[in-house]
């Protein structure tokens, strides 16, 4: 168990600690062996990696959330144009439900 405060912050970096302990093993990310074969889906996979990259440089220069949202939903764009799972849509009317935007 791991006590942490959102509102002090105490406990965040042994919380973010644990958690990617558990997704990545003890040495971090793991590689999964395998290829893709499909010039598209090579380059909606580079393009999704591009994006997880910049929502990394935005946590780490401590962007407001809803600007990381952003790289994130580009993360997942490229994604779902493989498997055809969220729309454009999908992700607008999240947003639009979500922020007060052009009131």
């Amino acid at each position: 168990m791991i006590r942490a405060s959102a509102l002090t912050g105490e406990g965040i970096s042994e919380l973010r600690g644990e958690i990617l302990r558990h997704i990545g093993g003890e040495t971090g990310a793991q590689a999964e062996a395998g290829f893709l074969t499909n010039v598209r889906h090579q380059a909606l996979v580079q393009d999704s990696l591009t994006a997880l990259d910049n929502a990394n440089c935005a946590v780490t220069a401590q962007i407001p959330h809803e600007m990381l949202l952003l790289d994130l939903y580009n993360a997942l764009r490229p994604l779902d144009a493989i498997t055809g799972a969220t729309t454009t849509d999908d992700i607008l009317n999240l947003i639009f439900s979500k922020f007060c935007i052009g009131k």
